[in-house]
């Protein structure tokens, strides 16, 4: 059976210094991604819709935006349909990120963070949402996403295992950077030692980059897209993983143009399972075997 899975990068206020590099004239809507009554706004009109459709979805986290709207995101503790996993404290790279938005002038380069800050942003950030939400974090989104996710990388596993986490999803770009990701499917990092760490890689198009290629008032288009996206997986039995963001969700009116409605709604018609990121990880726990990142296994099928 094909399933989707819905995740939201919640980050408003969180990512600083790193998402001011890409705001400039031809991308405004960037500047939503500073003001944390975005959050409110966002975080309102997500579990608003998801509870109207009985459809559980992950909210990553960031621990700063968690501390600049806790009267937002605490409420969302109380309801069994959301999972809250985490998004690291400050929106920080896991490895080097090169970046140029649609018709920005220059190219915006993040490197990658030091080991010993991202592991003190992964246990803090952990804690608060122990301690604010009662919720115990197990997963990991990593911000902006790599090709081949954290392949190669055992320290930067290591890093991850050792704060608390047994999935990760860092996954989330092609051979250019770019998107669209192809359909690569959940894997555990056995070839890196971490047998136990699952890989969730977030596929097709993140909401942001597609908006910033098509422009933020084109809902519709990127509703009819996604549903393109669901027929697909449908067809071939794939896990579906989105990377989806609260400030995207208010700056692309959701709401006027039911670009995630339409998401969830034909999923349902098409008989794709809608799980949380931490519920297919708990399904699937011990047996995913490990895959090759061969082009010839990209699209290959999830191993459930």
């Amino acid at each position: 059976m094909a399933t989707l899975l819905i995740g939201y990068d919640t980050e408003a206020a969180a990512v600083g210094e790193g998402l001011a590099r890409f705001i400039g004239p031809t991308v405004p809507q960037y500047r939503a991604a500073l003001d944390p009554d975005v959050t409110r706004r966002g975080v309102a009109l997500l579990s608003r819709l998801h509870r109207e459709l009985d459809a559980p979805c992950t909210f990553f986290v960031c621990g700063r935006t968690l501390l600049h709207a806790m009267d937002a995101i605490e409420p969302l503790a109380g309801v069994d349909l959301f999972d809250i996993q985490q998004h690291t404290y400050s929106h920080v790279v896991f490895r080097d990120v090169r970046y140029r938005a649609e018709g920005a002038e220059a190219e915006a380069v993040l490197p990658e963070t030091p080991a010993v800050a991202l592991r003190e942003e992964l246990r803090f950030t952990s804690d608060l949402i122990r301690r604010y939400l009662g919720r115990e974090c197990v997963g990991l989104r990593t911000p902006f996403g790599h090709y081949r996710g954290l392949r190669g990388r055992p320290d930067l596993l290591e890093i991850v295992r050792d704060t608390g986490h047994r999935f990760v999803s860092s996954w989330g770009r092609n051979e250019e950077n770019g998107n669209p990701t192809p359909w690569v499917q959940p894997f555990a990092y056995e070839e890196e030692g971490f047998p136990d760490l699952l890989e969730i890689p977030f596929q097709f198009w993140l909401d942001g980059v597609w908006f910033d290629l098509h422009g933020y008032g084109e809902g519709v288009a990127f509703g009819q897209a996604l549903r393109g996206a669901i027929d697909e997986i449908a067809e071939q039995d794939l896990v579906f993983a989105t990377a989806f963001h609260e400030w995207c969700a208010v700056e692309a009116d959701e709401e006027g143009t039911g670009w995630i409605r339409t998401l969830i709604e034909h999923a349902r018609r098409r008989g794709v399972e809608l799980l949380s990121y931490a519920e297919y990880w708990a399904r699937t726990a011990g047996r995913i075997a490990s895959t090759t990142t061969s082009p010839s296994t990209m699209t290959g099928r999830s191993s459930r």
